[in-house]
């Protein structure tokens, strides 16, 4: 495996032969390690402004939580730290982790007032 020492924006490269003598690059816009953030959203009338996918019997497979969509009205939005992708960790101190999807929508959907959201970006 090749993993370069320095790459721009931040963004890793990796080369890795396969059995087949193919070679896969595989690019991740993201920093490691994973860096958690605490965002605090206030619910209003347009909602948190995001949609999730993922969670355990995932027809994926058990996955985490993830933001799928941060719309254009909303508290994500207007907070604009949420992004797509992120991976939500907890709701109000409750943990997403092993959760259904459909469990995890009950959290946010019941969340009122100020949302306290852990992401891992």
């Amino acid at each position: 495996m090749f993993l370069p020492e320095s790459a721009p924006d931040e963004t890793h490269f990796f080369r890795l032969n396969c059995s087949f003598s193919c070679l896969f690059f595989f690019s991740a816009n993201r920093s490691l390690p994973p860096q958690y953030k605490t965002i605090e959203l206030e619910r209003g009338v347009d909602g948190l402004g995001f949609s999730i996918v993922g969670g355990f019997g995932s027809p994926h497979g058990d996955l985490p939580i993830y933001v799928k969509t941060v719309f254009d009205k909303g508290a994500a939005a207007e907070d604009g730290r949420l992004k797509r992708g992120d991976q939500l960790v907890s709701v109000n101190g409750q943990s997403l982790e092993g959760l259904t999807h459909e469990a995890a929508v009950a959290i946010l959907k019941y969340a009122k007032g100020t949302v306290g959201l852990v992401v891992m970006s």
